[in-house]
């Protein structure tokens, strides 16, 4: 090499080093997302980290932990800051955000990203406000009924199949000393809902809460007061927890940890819960668990169906369409399976293979295709978290307590119940209710 070609690369070199990084190669947006600090939010963050940052060649995600992810994600929206990439949990809580101009509209990325192909029609729906996409469904949910396998077998006690034997076998549990039903929420009160969803939707009928939610019957129908009268009596039948105290304030690792040992036989929870941490060695007993449906009036199999998250951007986010690829990489199968099999977060509502389920335990997979098989064949229900308005799903967790305290009679919860959703009915805040 010539001395002149020699000085001339060296200079080159120079030079190309005294450039910054950008002008050599793109940089990278960030886009921020908050989740919940808890053992799930630390899995999802690696697994989104891992995935999508080596993948996208434009962004790359910064997960941020929060203790209390909900209340922060409130507070700074209203401050006009917060993650570009907004949480919720479900519908009918990222309505709110929608309403009050804090959600960057989504139809233009929906075209763009082919989130029509992506999702089930029925899912998308949900977070659209007047035709415009707000939000993405995420965490396809259910409730189930979880039992100690091991006590079943050795009382010789049988899977109920009709509300009828659900009552029968809670009276026998209760006979042998033991608590029919391991449940409390004095960690979380809005779990209260659901034994609300359930008795109106297998007790009461699905057919009259879609009829309820789309207008057509007024909820202080007789069906649906007879519905929560039953509850209630169940309730004060000391079938839940024991009391109406230790209902209102135990924590779900206490109850859960009851129906390990045996001192409760089952306990009415979701599709996402993990009972492998109250049974076995490491739990200090010998005892296994599985599930059944929750038993309906007439015996027919039926499933809630919920979306239990839900995603939109921050209209005060500088990088919008770099959150809307996040948003699509996630959502895709090769995410979701990652996602499903590694940290056991539920899949969202789009088109999925089998495999995705090849690593799950065969008892979770065994929700989602007993679910998926009664969906199809039109049996199923409607969580109140996902398709009632906001308003009135807090009067429903809220008042149904009263209703167990003897404050409020079952007739005069249904009749608050139908006032609260007349007003948003009218206000066009009930989600989008998919047909039968």
């Amino acid at each position: 090499m010539s001395r002149i070609r020699f000085v001339f690369s060296l200079l080159l070199v120079v030079a190309l080093l005294s450039i910054p990084t950008a002008a050599l190669a793109q940089d990278k947006v960030e886009v921020e997302m908050w989740l919940l600090d808890d053992e799930l939010g630390q899995c999802v963050l690696e697994v989104v980290t891992e995935g999508f940052n080596s993948t996208s060649q434009t962004a790359q995600i910064k997960v941020v932990l929060q203790p209390n992810v909900d209340d922060a994600v409130r507070t700074a929206l209203a401050a006009g800051s917060g993650p570009d990439i907004v949480p919720a949990g479900g519908p009918a809580f990222i309505q709110e955000y929608a309403k009050a101009d804090l959600l960057h509209p989504l139809n233009d990325y929906a075209a763009q990203f082919g989130w029509d192909e992506l999702f089930v029609p029925w899912a998308l729906e949900l977070g659209k406000i007047d035709d415009t996409l707000y939000s993405l469904p995420d965490s396809l949910e259910t409730m189930v009924i979880w039992y100690n396998k091991t006590l079943f077998e050795e009382q010789g006690w049988q899977v109920p199949k009709t509300m009828d034997e659900l009552f029968t076998l809670a009276q026998t549990i209760d006979d042998a000393g033991i608590i029919p039903f391991g449940n409390a929420f004095g960690d979380f009160p809005p779990a209260h809902e659901w034994f609300v969803m359930v008795f109106l939707n297998n007790y009461a009928g699905a057919d009259k809460v879609y009829e309820a939610l789309t207008g057509q019957r007024a909820w202080t129908d007789p069906a649906f007061v007879e519905a929560i009268t039953k509850l209630n009596e169940m309730v004060q039948n000391g079938w839940v927890d024991g009391s109406t105290d230790l209902f209102f304030t135990d924590s779900f690792d206490t109850v859960g940890a009851m129906v390990g040992a045996g001192e409760a036989a089952m306990t009415l929870d979701g599709s996402w819960a993990d009972m492998s941490t109250y049974f076995g060695p490491e739990a200090g007993n010998e005892n296994d668990f599985d599930w059944f449906a929750i038993p309906t009036s007439s015996g027919e199999e039926s499933y809630v169906t919920g979306i239990g998250a839900s995603w939109g951007i921050n209209a005060n986010s500088r990088h919008p369409e770099a959150a809307a690829e996040f948003l699509t990489w996630m959502f895709s199968p090769a995410a979701q399976n990652e996602r499903f099999n590694r940290c056991g977060y539920a899949l969202a509502p789009v088109h999925i293979s089998a495999e995705a389920l090849t690593q799950a335990d065969p008892r979770t997979a065994r929700i989602y295709t007993s679910y998926a098989e009664a969906a199809s064949a039109g049996r199923y229900g409607y969580t109140t978290y996902t398709f009632w308005p906001p308003d009135t799903e807090v009067y429903l967790y809220e008042e149904i307590q009263r209703v167990y305290l003897g404050e409020l009679t079952p007739e005069e919860y249904m009749q608050g119940m139908q006032e609260h959703f007349a007003k948003e009915l009218a206000e066009g805040a009930v989600p989008p209710i998919p047909p039968r």
